[in-house]
C-alpha cells in the first residue's frame, strides 16, 4: 500500500514538476522569441538613412540593418574655378576607433549640378584607386572582394545630387581617408557667380501622425547635435575668372584674398572653420556695354577640349538695343488639362498678357481635338486687345482629345519680320505619345522662331517639353502649384523681354569638332551661355558672333595654350552622355538601345565619369580580414549657426542617428536571442512529448 501510495505520489509530483518545467521553458522560449522580434522592430524603427546626409560621412553598417557614423577628424577642400566650371577635391579623414572590423557607407551630397568622377581610398597607408566599370559588374567585383576579406570601395549614383560609396573591411583602430573629386557648373544669379560648398547637416524633424493635427511635441529630431562639437575644415579656392571681376567676397566666412594675375585670385579661409554653416563664395563680372566671351582649354587623352562662356551686357546697354517682339501663346485645353491644370494655365496666360508693352504684338492659339486662334495674325498689345483676349481665355474649358500637332504647326507657319523677334510660349501638360513626330516638326519648321514650353500640373511630360524647348532654342519651365504661377511666369517673361544676343554662331576651326549644346540657345539678360567642344588641331582663336539688337556683334577669343584647365573634358563628356541618353530614350529598336547604352558606358569609362550605367569600384588585392564585424563610433554634428541651444527636440538616446554598430555575428543580441529561443523551444518539445508518452 505504501509502495502504491509512494508510486502515485511520485507520479503526481513528477507530473506537477514536469508541468511547471514545461511552462517555464515555454515562457523562456516566448521571451527569447519576443526578444528577437523586439530587436527586429527596434532596428526597423531606428535605422538611419545615409542618403539623408547633407555632408560627407562614413556610415558603418550593422547586422540589423541600421547605420552609425565613424568619427570625422578633419576636412580639406581645394577648388579650382575656370570660368563657370568648378573642380573640387575633398579629403576627409575618419577613424574606426573600435576593436572590430567594419563595413561602411560613405555618403557625399553635392551641389545640384555636380558630378563625381574620382574616388580614392587611403586605409592604413594603402591607396586604392576607384575604376569605372559597368554598374552591375562593379557591384559584383565589390561583393566578391568583401567576401574575400579584401579592402575596397564601390561608388554609385543614388540621386542626381547624392552619391554613396560602400567601404569593405575597415580595420580596428585604422584611420581612413576618403578623397572625392567632383565637378560642377556654377550658378549665376542676380548678376553674380556663386560657388557653394555644403559643410553642415541640421537636425531633421520627423512629424508623427498626430502632428498634422497640431500636436505640440509630436515630432523628433534624428541627428546627433552637439552645441560644442567642432569639425575643423580648411578651404582653398583658385579662381580664374577669365575677365575683370568686382565684389569678390565670402557670404558667411572670413577669408584671405590674394590676386596672383590680372584675372586670377587665391582665396582661403582665414583659419580652420567650424563646420556649422555652408561656405559660399560670390563675385560679379565687371559691367560691360556689350556681350563678352571668354574661353578655356584642356588637352586630355589625345583630344583638345574647349569651354566657352558668353556673358550678356549690362541692362543699360541692353535697353538701347532691344528689338520689338511678337509673342504667340499656345494653350492646351484638352481633357487631360481639366481641374487645377486649366486654372493654372488660364491664370498664367492672363498674367503674361498683362506684362506686354504697347510696342509688342501677340496672338493666342488653343487646341484639343481641333485648333483655333484668336486673331488671323498677331495684333498690338493694346489695352482693348489684351482685355478682349482675357475675356476669351476666361471662357476656355478643358475637354476632348490632345491633338497637338496642328496647333504647333499653325504657330510655326510664320517667320519673324527682320526687325522683330518672334517667341512661341507653349502651355501644356505635354501628355502625348507622338513626341518624335513633334520633334521632327519643330526641327523642320522652327526657322528663326524661338519655342518656350511651360509644363502645367503636377505630372507633365517633362521629357517632351524639355527636349522640345531645346530643339526650339528656348527653355522649359514647370508650374506644379497655383501659388507658383506669378513667380515663375514673371521670371520667364523677364528673361523673354530681354534677349541680349540671338542667332549665335561659334566658328571653331579644327578637325572632328563635336560641340554641345546643339543648337545654340540665345543669350538673355542675367543668364550666361556656356558651350563645350572637343576636337583635334583646334585653332588658337575662336570667333563668336550674333545679332545684338539691330547690329551684328562679334568677338575673337584667343585660347591660352600655356594653361590646362582640368575638368573641361568631363563637362564635355556629361553633355555627350546627356545627348546619348536622349537618343537612348528615343531609340526605335532594342538593337539601337543596346548600341547607345554601350556608347554611354564607353564615354563614361573614357572620361572616368559616373553615369546611370556605370559605377566606380576600388579593390585591394590582398585579403586583410578573415573575421569580425563592427563596433560603435559616434559623429557629433555642430549646431548650425544661428540655432539656439535647446531650440529643437532632443531625441532619446535610442533615437540618435548613431545606433550601435555590429559586433561579430556570434555575439550580437539578436543572434543570441534566436539561439536561446530555438534551444528552449526544442527542450520544451522534448518534455511535452515525454509527458504524452507517460
Amino acid at each position: 500500500m505504501k509502495a502504491l501510495f509512494y508510486d502515485s505520489y511520485t507520479a503526481s509530483t513528477g507530473s506537477r514538476v514536469m508541468s511547471a518545467a514545461l511552462r517555464l521553458l515555454g515562457s523562456l522560449a516566448l521571451y527569447g522569441l519576443f526578444g528577437l522580434l523586439a530587436d527586429a522592430v527596434y532596428a526597423a524603427a531606428h535605422t538611419a538613412d545615409p542618403l539623408d546626409s547633407t555632408h560627407g560621412a562614413v556610415w558603418l553598417l550593422q547586422d540589423n540593418g541600421s547605420y552609425s557614423s565613424a568619427l570625422l577628424l578633419e576636412t580639406e577642400v581645394d577648388i579650382d574655378v575656370s570660368g563657370m566650371i568648378a573642380r573640387a577635391k575633398v579629403r576627409q579623414r575618419f577613424s574606426n576607433s573600435g576593436d572590430a572590423w567594419a563595413e561602411g557607407v560613405y555618403v557625399f551630397p553635392l551641389p545640384e549640378h555636380a558630378a563625381v568622377d574620382h574616388f580614392r581610398l587611403d586605409v592604413g597607408g594603402r591607396i586604392i584607386e576607384g575604376q569605372i566599370r559597368e554598374r552591375s559588374e562593379a557591384r559584383k567585383v565589390y561583393e566578391h572582394a568583401k567576401r574575400d576579406g579584401r579592402q575596397g570601395g564601390l561608388m554609385e549614383q543614388q540621386r542626381p545630387n547624392v552619391f554613396t560609396t560602400s567601404l569593405a573591411n575597415i580595420g580596428p583602430g585604422e584611420s581612413l581617408t576618403v578623397e572625392i573629386e567632383y565637378q560642377q557648373t556654377l550658378d549665376f544669379t542676380d548678376g553674380a557667380y556663386r560657388l557653394r560648398f555644403p559643410l553642415v547637416v541640421g537636425p531633421r524633424y520627423h512629424a508623427d501622425a498626430n502632428d498634422a493635427a497640431g500636436g505640440a511635441h509630436a515630432g523628433t529630431v534624428d541627428t546627433l547635435i552637439s552645441e560644442t562639437a567642432v569639425n575643423p575644415v580648411t578651404i582653398h579656392v583658385s579662381l580664374d575668372a577669365g575677365m575683370p571681376v568686382e565684389d569678390l567676397h565670402s557670404s558667411y566666412h572670413a577669408i584671405d584674398i590674394g590676386q596672383t594675375d590680372l584675372h586670377r585670385y587665391s582665396i582661403a579661409l582665414a583659419g580652420p572653420a567650424n563646420a556649422n554653416r555652408d561656405f559660399e563664395l560670390a563675385w560679379r563680372p565687371a559691367p560691360g556695354h556689350e556681350p563678352r566671351a571668354v574661353a578655356f582649354r584642356e588637352t586630355y587623352d589625345g583630344h583638345e577640349y574647349l569651354l566657352l562662356s558668353v556673358l550678356p551686357p549690362g541692362l543699360d546697354s541692353l535697353g538701347q538695343q532691344q528689338l520689338p517682339r511678337d509673342v504667340v501663346f499656345i494653350l492646351d485645353v484638352s481633357g487631360s488639362m481639366s481641374g487645377t491644370s486649366i486654372e493654372q494655365a488660364r491664370s498664367s496666360l492672363i498674367h503674361a498678357l498683362s506684362r506686354l508693352g504697347p510696342q509688342e504684338r501677340f496672338n493666342i492659339i488653343w487646341f484639343n481635338d481641333r485648333s483655333e486662334r484668336l486673331y488671323p495674325r498677331a495684333v498690338p498689345a493694346s489695352d482693348d486687345n489684351v482685355r478682349h483676349a482675357g475675356s476669351v481665355i476666361a471662357t476656355l474649358e478643358a475637354n476632348g482629345g490632345t491633338v497637338m500637332r496642328p496647333a504647333l504647326a499653325l504657330a510655326l507657319s510664320e517667320q519673324p519680320e527682320p526687325s522683330r523677334i518672334r517667341q512661341i510660349v507653349f502651355l501644356t501638360d505635354g501628355n502625348v505619345d507622338n513626341e518624335q513626330e513633334l520633334f521632327a516638326l519643330i526641327e523642320r519648321q522652327l526657322g528663326d522662331n524661338r519655342l518656350f514650353t511651360i509644363g502645367i500640373g503636377s505630372a507633365p511630360n517633362s521629357y517632351f517639353m524639355r527636349k522640345a524647348a531645346r530643339a526650339g532654342r528656348g527653355t522649359f519651365t514647370h508650374i506644379g502649384d497655383a501659388n507658383e504661377v506669378a513667380q515663375k511666369i514673371n521670371a520667364l517673361l523677364e528673361k523673354l523681354e530681354a534677349p541680349a544676343l540671338i542667332n549665335i554662331d561659334v566658328r571653331l576651326l579644327g578637325q572632328d569638332i563635336e560641340m554641345f549644346p546643339e543648337p545654340l540657345p540665345d543669350l538673355y539678360l542675367g543668364e550666361p551661355l556656356t558651350l563645350v567642344a572637343r576636337g583635334t588641331q583646334i585653332d588658337t582663336r575662336v570667333q563668336v558672333h550674333g545679332d545684338f539688337g539691330q547690329s551684328v556683334w562679334q568677338q575673337t577669343v584667343a585660347l591660352d595654350q600655356s594653361i590646362d584647365h582640368a575638368g573641361i573634358h568631363n563637362a564635355w563628356a556629361r553633355s555627350k552622355i546627356e545627348s546619348l541618353m536622349e537618343r537612348h530614350h528615343d531609340a526605335a529598336s532594342e538593337r539601337d538601345r543596346r548600341g547607345l547604352r554601350q556608347a554611354i558606358i564607353q564615354t563614361s569609362i573614357d572620361h572616368h565619369l559616373l553615369s546611370r550605367f556605370t559605377g566606380l569600384v576600388a579593390v585591394d588585392v590582398t585579403p586583410v580580414n578573415s573575421s569580425g564585424m563592427l563596433r560603435s563610433e559616434k559623429l557629433q554634428t555642430p549646431l548650425p549657426h544661428g540655432w539656439k541651444p535647446g531650440g529643437y527636440t532632443r531625441p532619446a538616446p535610442q533615437q540618435m542617428l548613431m545606433a550601435q554598430l555590429n559586433l561579430p555575428q556570434t555575439a550580437t543580441p539578436a543572434s543570441m536571442h534566436a539561439l536561446i529561443a530555438m534551444m528552449l523551444f526544442a527542450l520544451a518539445m522534448v518534455f511535452f512529448f515525454w509527458r504524452q508518452m507517460l
